[in-house]
């Protein structure tokens, strides 16, 4: 049980009491401030999080055109979907870090918190849980922002692993 000052005599009220003792006002009730930061903190761990995941690597590897590969293994996107829907794990072990060329459906054209643009990718069902979503860089923008929903397109980058949807970077469209 905590003590809190009342507002009307200033008084101690336990935190429980439906009145003050000494004026019966009612106690000061809301959000307290430790359960305020404490939700601040995890609101804050998250978006660190995420950022994180869509942050480059920063391990001073290659600019994304020097790391591209000339032969892209070829997926099939409902296949490549349902491995990670399946088993993260053993999808990672196949896809990640790998350069894939896949085709399908565009769902979305935006921008993330970090201004990086990016095109979200699925087989064309409505309801979709996962996508895979391709980030690109500034130089493509003008090309993805040609692109319409429901249009297909093929799309060649490295898979980056999941989170919600597949993460594709360093993407290019390679047919619209």
């Amino acid at each position: 049980m905590a003590l809190v000052r009342c507002k009307q005599c200033g008084g101690d009220v336990a935190s429980n009491a439906a009145a003050c003792p000494k004026c019966g006002a009612p106690p000061p009730r809301g959000i307290r401030l430790g359960r305020l930061f404490g939700i601040a903190g995890i609101v804050t761990f998250c978006f660190v999080a995420w950022v994180m995941a869509q942050s480059p690597d920063g391990d001073g590897a290659a600019p994304a055109a020097a790391r591209r590969m000339p032969d892209a293994k070829q997926v099939e996107i409902r296949a490549l979907l349902a491995e990670y829907t399946d088993n993260e794990v053993r999808a990672d072990a196949a896809f990640k870090g790998k350069l894939i060329q896949t085709t399908g459906v565009v769902d979305d054209v935006k921008r993330d918190v970090l201004n990086t643009v990016y095109v979200v990718v699925g087989t064309g069902k409505q309801y979709e849980v996962r996508r895979v979503q391709c980030f690109v860089d500034e130089d493509n923008a003008n090309t993805v922002a040609s692109l319409t929903k429901g249009r297909r397109v093929t799309i060649r980058g490295r898979v980056k692993g999941l989170m919600m949807n597949v993460l594709v970077e360093d993407c290019e469209l390679v047919e619209l």
